[in-house]
């Protein structure tokens, strides 16, 4: 009888519970899995000067502060010029929030009237943007984006995707579950794109110092007319390894962000003083942990790259930034889900499928973290190769 009562606008959320649910009965149902499907660390532990913050807050006792910490929200202003070219006042332009999620949220609430378009690729994180999107009645328009093109969005095909509907593009870079990083060419061309369009562009960078190969990140909102309509969302849980504390931000034009506070007020009322603490001391202070975990994901990634691409069937590009390799698995002669499954069940090996949380263009790939340590990315490794034999005619 309830269920006939639930606002239609929240069955929309739904659509990837069954995914999620999988992924969390799948460690409990294998005592020895291998992980690979989290997005974050275990074995890169945070610096004193962060968690030394985190119990001080504790310790001294601490009262929330609704919109974000002063201190904090200027130095995410300091940080967002000095490293992204993009300039915002820190008590008007700069909103704190339960993790990047709650910034994508806000938003898309606060912008998204019923009818309108958001675009957005595919592959693509529609897990975290196609619900909030569609609860707040508006609809997904996709990009495709191709392996031929390395996964890097085709400024051409953001362009056929817009109509009079659109009126947010989302950008992700590093892309994820792809790892693609846009270049500053097709940045710049997306940029005059979304002028021309009149498009708000909501630049999704919480991968950004996830880069490697020397590549190096650009914010579109550094772009010539870009600083009036980018919403640009981040945090700490990615770059920093601080998934736990959900700490994200959101920067933008005053009279968006403004709106976004107004509707945290009624809804979270403010992020967790402790999270904040250690977020001011991870900008503020030394930043050579954060260099060194990069460079140890560059060669955990190195390793797990070289190692599937030894194997026969799988077609996997080096991911250019992020946490994860998205291979291509079809010539399995299995749906991604099914291949996913025969990981889990055959290697104790837990992945996420593709189409089930990436889109529809995800299809025939996996994703997988390379954010074990190198033995256990070794034995994981070992494992899937020994799971295939069963799936390969023998002589």
């Amino acid at each position: 009888m309830l269920e006939a009562k639930l606002a239609k606008r929240t069955q929309m959320a739904a659509r990837h519970k069954e995914g999620y649910d999988r992924l969390r009965k799948a460690t409990s149902d294998f005592a020895d899995v291998i992980d690979l499907s989290r997005g974050w660390s275990r074995e890169q532990t945070l610096p004193e000067h962060v968690t030394g913050a985190a119990k001080r807050a504790v310790e001294e006792g601490c009262d929330y502060e609704m919109f974000g910490m002063p201190l904090l929200r200027a130095a995410i202003s300091e940080k967002l010029e000095r490293e992204n070219g993009v300039d915002v006042d820190p008590e008007r332009e700069i909103l704190v929030t339960t993790g990047g999620s709650e910034a994508m949220h806000l938003a898309i609430l606060v912008l998204v009237d019923p009818g309108d378009e958001v675009i957005m690729s595919n592959p693509g994180y529609i897990a975290g943007y196609e619900p909030n999107v569609l609860m707040a009645g508006g609809k997904m328009a996709y990009v495709p984006i191709r392996e031929e093109r390395r996964f890097k969005l085709a400024p051409e095909d953001v362009e056929k995707a817009i109509t009079s509907r659109s009126k947010i593009l989302v950008i992700v870079s590093p892309e994820h579950p792809t790892g693609s990083v846009l270049d500053k060419s097709d940045l710049e061309a997306i940029s005059e794109i979304s002028v021309r369009h009149n498009l708000i562009v909501l630049s999704d960078e919480i991968f950004e110092k996830l880069i490697y190969d020397g590549k190096r990140h650009v914010s579109i909102g550094s772009f010539p007319g870009m600083e009036d309509r980018t919403i640009t969302v981040n945090g700490f849980a990615k770059g920093y390894n601080m998934p736990g504390f959900r700490v994200g931000y959101v920067a933008g034009p005053k009279v968006v962000i403004e709106m976004m506070a107004n509707v945290q007020l009624h809804t979270t009322v403010s992020v967790n003083v402790v999270g904040q603490r250690a977020a001011l001391a991870a900008l503020q202070g030394p930043q050579d942990w954060i260099r060194n975990a990069v460079k140890a994901y560059e060669d955990q990634r190195n390793l797990f790259v070289r190692g599937i691409d030894k194997m026969t069937g799988f077609r996997c590009l080096k991911p250019e930034g992020g946490l994860f390799v998205f291979p291509n698995v079809s010539e399995f002669g299995m749906s991604s889900a099914e291949f996913s499954n025969h990981l889990l069940v055959k290697a104790h090996v837990l992945t996420k499928s593709g189409q089930t949380f990436f889109g529809t263009r995800s299809e025939g790939h996996v994703r997988m973290s390379f954010t074990q340590p190198r033995r256990v990315l070794e034995e994981t490794l070992r494992r899937i190769s020994a799971s295939l034999e069963e799936l390969r005619p023998h002589p």
